[in-house]
């Protein structure tokens, strides 16, 4: 790597770990125009971090076509709390479905890994010798807001590739994304709360804060990766069957002057 790289990388993951500050600080106040003009800032920041990043190391030479998906997403980070859209989350019917679904199913994953739990609506409760005596799995932790998250990245995807990947593609594509993250979301409150009763409050309180944006990354770099390669993949023999019967290289025909 030049040194006018290294330099763009080690500037672009200052610029990105900024971001992700203010955007922590941003979700914890009060959305009103100071924080809000701040927060369009960080998003800012962000898309010339993560761009500087992508494109100066060759390492992520593969993850170039995620840049607009990554920003897609901060960009929804910063909608949903700039209009209170966790307020409709918990209190909207659908909200509330994501969460009594995350419940049941991590319930059923601490039973599975011989976890005492007792549930009262979305209140779990421990016995020994847990760290700790229960837990409030609300909607906000159900999975809804990563779940809007995802569609508007999918929706920015699908006006940029939609059209060489097809209905029945881009269905397959949707569903499986929709279950991953829905998963993603499980496997979340399943560890912090795994982390709480192994080690008490102050780990899960830790964990509850942190682990949400490394899992997030996590699943939409690899899923996005995973998608977009897919699409390169499907693209690149059609290119190759058109060049052939136009009688390209390759393709057995012979042209004469």
């Amino acid at each position: 790597m030049e040194f006018g790289s290294r330099v763009k990388v080690f500037f672009g993951s200052i610029l990105i770990s900024i971001s992700l500050v203010i955007l922590r600080y941003f979700q914890l106040s009060t959305a009103d125009l100071f924080w809000i003009t701040v927060m369009g800032f960080g998003v800012l920041l962000f898309a010339v971090g993560s761009r500087w990043v992508l494109y100066g190391a060759k390492f992520f030479s593969g993850y170039r076509d995620m840049w607009p998906v990554l920003c897609v997403a901060m960009v929804v980070a910063w909608l949903i709390h700039a209009v209170q859209l966790e307020t409709y989350a918990s209190s909207s019917p659908l909200g509330a479905a994501f969460g009594t679904l995350n419940v049941i199913v991590t319930v059923a994953l601490l039973r599975l890994t011989n976890i005492p739990v007792t549930v009262s609506g979305d209140i779990l409760s421990f016995g020994p010798p847990s760290m700790i005596g229960g837990v409030e799995v609300t909607p906000l932790c159900g999975g809804f807001l990563s779940f809007l998250m995802f569609i508007a990245a999918f929706s920015f995807v699908t006006l940029d590739v939609g059209k060489s990947l097809g209905v029945s593609r881009l269905t397959f594509l949707l569903l499986t994304g929709v279950g991953v993250t829905f998963a993603a979301t499980i496997l979340r409150v399943y560890v912090v709360i795994l982390v709480g009763f192994r080690w008490g409050l102050d780990a899960l309180y830790l964990a509850h804060t942190y682990l949400g944006y490394a899992l997030f990354l996590a699943v939409a770099c690899g899923f996005w990766y995973a998608a977009l390669t897919w699409n390169k993949r499907l693209s690149n023999p059609t290119k190759l069957t058109n060049q052939n019967k136009a009688g390209g290289p390759g393709s057995g025909q012979l042209s004469t002057n």
